[in-house]
């Protein structure tokens, strides 16, 4: 077998930056290019829509709220314990392969609880199957489980147990307030094949990326990873690569082999929680370890609003609206020459922030 390929930092930028479809040149549908990007955080409604605005010419966000109200869309409670965004056709899978996760980590806090799951479960079901609001499922759980589940867990345990998805219009942009949830209308697929789509749509979207990567994403166990790994393999072969650092990387058959750019990536500016910064166990290929810990706050795991000069994290942006008056500032954390780009970036999405507006600015932070 020849040796593994070895990938620069550029080339894997170069790739991620294609497959993050951050050149916004591919006019895909919101559900596709969710599809593409296997997942969006959204626990911040405004975020997965700037996300695809950063990435598809011409997106409004209700095209978006268009795909959530007929269900190629669903928001839902998924990976690492996290509100996303994600395909309505992949959604059984995400959701089966993070219930097998939460759930052992539930029944570890009440192993000593004598918590009859299966009633609870069955009880959950028929009281899911109408749309319910958190603090209706924190309720109902603590009767139905006879006070057994401790009430920190007392939301998690029906989200564990079941399928539950967001009711619109949460989800859509810049709907705030408190959710309401309600059962999937779906089986769930077994193991490890939930796993193996998990995986597969990650590497589509993320890769090439290591082991430690893809249990990062999908907040699972390697023990849970490696068997779903097996199978993809089984069904076509990984491509293997090497990092700089003798890593190794993992990629699908047939995805475009990572490349040198010609010439400088464009600006592009990511909302808050974007995945493309939060979603390998590494960010300092995108996200510099010089200006790390200004970008990424660990201490509640708030990653700010960026922007990217040639594939990298340069600095933040913010924006308000007062009396009519929209500003968008920019404050540079690592020095770059692209303002009058950023400039450009910047009114296009106070337009979107702001339509209404009086006036709008674009301005540099000292």
């Amino acid at each position: 077998m020849p040796a593994a390929r070895t990938l620069s930092d550029r080339e894997l930028t170069a790739s991620y930056f294609a497959r993050q479809l951050l050149h916004r040149t591919e006019r895909l549908s919101a559900a596709a290019a969710v599809t593409r990007l296997t997942a969006l955080q959204a626990q911040y409604s405004p975020s997965p829509h700037l996300a695809l605005w950063a990435r598809l010419p011409g997106f409004e966000p209700r095209e978006l709220e268009a795909a959530l109200l007929d269900g190629t869309v669903v928001k839902s409670t998924l990976m690492r314990g996290t509100l996303h965004l994600v395909p309505g056709a992949d959604y059984g899978h995400l959701a089966a392969a993070w219930r097998r996760r939460w759930l052992t980590e539930l029944r570890g806090r009440h192993e000593d609880a004598d918590l009859d799951e299966a009633a609870l479960e069955a009880s959950l079901r028929a009281f899911a199957a109408v749309p319910r609001s958190a603090e209706e499922l924190r309720e109902h759980t603590a009767a139905a489980s006879g006070g057994r589940v401790r009430p920190a867990d007392l939301l998690h345990y029906p989200r564990a147990l079941l399928p539950l998805v967001h009711v619109a219009p949460s989800g859509h942009w810049r709907a705030h307030g408190k959710p309401r949830m309600v059962l999937w209308n779906g089986e769930l697929p077994p193991e490890p094949a939930a796993t193996a789509r998990l995986l597969r749509r990650y590497l589509a979207g993320y890769g090439p990326a290591s082991r430690a990567d893809l249990a990062h994403f999908t907040g699972l166990r390697l023990r849970q990873v490696d068997p779903a790994l097996a199978e993809l393999d089984g069904l076509g072969g990984l491509v293997r690569y090497r990092a700089g650092d003798g890593r190794e990387l993992l990629d699908l058959p047939g995805a475009p082999p990572p490349a040198e750019p010609d010439g400088e990536l464009p600006v592009r500016l990511l909302p808050k929680w974007d995945a493309a910064l939060l979603s390998h166990a590494d960010r300092t290929r995108m996200l510099p370890a010089a200006i790390h810990q200004q970008v990424y706050r660990a201490v509640n795991g708030t990653l700010l609003a960026s922007y990217l000069v040639d594939g990298l994290v340069a600095g933040v942006w913010e924006h308000a609206c007062e009396r009519g008056a929209a500003v968008l500032t920019l404050t540079p954390l690592l020095p770059h020459d692209r303002r009058p780009e950023l400039e450009r970036e910047g009114g296009r999405l106070l337009a979107l922030l702001e339509p209404d507006a009086e006036s709008r600015r674009v301005v540099f932070a000292s």
